[in-house]
This record gives C-alpha cells, sequence and structure tokens, in this order.
C-alpha cells in the first residue's frame, strides 16, 4: 500500500511527550486538524476514547494503532506519535497491557467505514519487523521517520 498521501512529514510526532493516553491522541489529532482531515477535535478525541474503551488498541511490539469511525473525518487519516527516546508508554488503561514506545492514530470517516483495513493490514505488516521498528524510533525528524514508513512495501 502506497501511504504517502496518507503521511506527509507534518502528520509525524517525534519525541512525543504524554501525560495520558488521552493527551497522546490530542497531540496526534493536532496535525490532522492543521491540515483539514479532521474538522471538530473535541467530537474525534471522544470518538477515539469510546472505541478504546471497548477494548484496548495495543497490539504488542510496543505498538497501538488507536482508530475510530468519525463523521468528523473528511477523509481516511493517518498520524504516528515517537514516544521520545523510545520510552515506554501506559496507553491502555489495564496494567497487564504491555506498554508502548509507537503509536498510529488512524480517522476513518463514517461515509467510507471500510477504508481503514487496507491501511491497518500495512501497518500491522510493518510492525511485525522488530529491527524496522526498532529503525523507525531511532527517527531524528518528522521527515526521516515518515520517509522510513512510506519506504516500506508490502508484497
Amino acid at each position: 500500500m502506497d501511504i504517502s498521501r496518507l503521511l506527509p512529514a507534518q502528520h509525524t510526532i517525534v519525541n512525543l511527550e504524554c501525560t495520558s493516553r488521552e493527551d497522546a491522541v490530542a497531540q496526534l489529532i493536532k496535525p490532522l486538524v492543521d491540515t483539514g482531515i479532521i474538522t471538530d477535535e473535541d467530537e474525534f478525541a471522544a470518538d477515539v476514547e469510546n472505541r478504546e474503551q471497548q477494548v484496548t488498541t495495543v497490539i504488542g511490539n510496543g505498538v497501538a494503532i488507536p482508530h475510530a469511525r468519525t463523521k468528523v473525518a473528511s477523509r481516511l487519516g493517518l498520524a504516528v506519535g515517537l514516544m521520545k527516546d523510545g520510552s515506554n508508554f501506559q496507553f491502555s488503561d489495564d496494567p497487564e497491557v504491555e506498554p508502548v514506545n509507537l503509536i498510529f492514530l488512524i480517522a476513518i470517516p463514517s461515509f467510507a467505514p471500510a477504508s481503514h483495513l487496507p491501511l491497518l493490514q500495512h501497518l500491522a505488516k510493518f510492525v511485525r519487523y522488530e529491527k524496522k521498528v526498532a529503525k523507525l524510533l531511532k527517527s531524528k525528524t518528522p521527515a526521516a521517520a515518515s520517509k522510513y514508513l512510506i519506504s516500506f512495501k508490502t508484497k
């Protein structure tokens, strides 16, 4: 999948520092608002939190993929957060769920409820490669992180 349209450099936050899941999501929503993909920051944050309350989106290997279908998304959107210094962050409310150091936030427009499935599949394939995740986490700039993710090709 070609994710270049979904992941301009400004949708990537390197050295993300947050105090809670809500804080992390709020910081990752900002680039989607700034580029016009999300039209109501608070409503999308509530949609993501409601989805997270159903079941955690922590998928393992230090990765979370919070996502939500929402009427405030103008199109499919992706934002990426790399925790500062690769530090671990407890994204889930369940202390038994491993902490994360990489977050992919996906905005799914309600008018295209399955539009995110190829993206989820693509990201799931990427995170299976621990060395690739480790290299991504060492990115120094948003542009470098974005370019590295875009360069990942699946068969």
